[in-house]
């Protein structure tokens, strides 16, 4: 009889174990920063081999190894925020914030090229993927309770705080007038 091999249980920071969104914001972040450990090792193998004179860089690459090199290390800092998040939902502010502004602009850019009807399939993977991220960051964020505290649609013209107040007044009216059932049976 063969055994099968238990899969092994990953927890989150607060010890519960994994949610779906936070398993998939880990694999998407795992791609992220191997991304971006071979763009900036691109970048800075273009670098080495123009300083060793091999060849010169502005032929193959117009822009220079420079920018190849920061994207390469912000995309890496980028996925680890989000590995970080996915660990600890409450720390996934910074990824949140960088993905649906990625999503954002890859959105305007999926429009103007469609508005302009030079929509390329690049721009529409970079959508795609833009987008992928944006649901994780959002549904692992959501998991906190963010978005439990802002106002919806339904809720009127009451804002949070004086919602707080009255509800917190609504407690304290009816605990006293608990207490003051209780004293009259005890007194009476």
């Amino acid at each position: 009889m063969r055994k099968t091999k238990q899969k092994k249980l990953r927890l989150s920071a607060d010890g519960t174990p994994y949610t779906v969104w936070q398993t998939r914001t880990r694999v998407l972040c795992i791609a992220l920063a191997a991304w971006g450990v071979l763009e900036a090792g691109i970048g800075l193998g273009f670098f080495g081999a123009s300083i060793i004179g091999a060849f010169h860089l502005q032929d193959f690459v117009p822009v220079g190894p420079g920018p190849m090199i920061i994207e390469g290390t912000i995309t890496f800092l980028t996925a680890l925020s989000g590995l970080w998040g996915a660990h600890n939902p409450r720390r996934i502010t910074v990824f949140f914030w960088v993905t649906f502004l990625v999503a954002l602009l890859a959105a305007w850019l999926t429009a103007s090229m469609w508005s302009q009807g030079m929509l390329d399939l690049s721009t529409l993977v970079l959508f795609v993927i833009a987008m992928a991220f944006a649901v994780c960051a959002w549904n692992v964020r959501g998991q906190t309770g963010y978005f439990d505290n802002h106002p919806h649609p339904g809720d009127g013209d009451e804002m949070p705080i004086e919602k707080d107040m009255r509800m917190v007044r609504e407690a304290a009216e009816k605990v006293s007038e608990e207490i003051e059932e209780v004293e009259k049976k005890l007194i009476g």
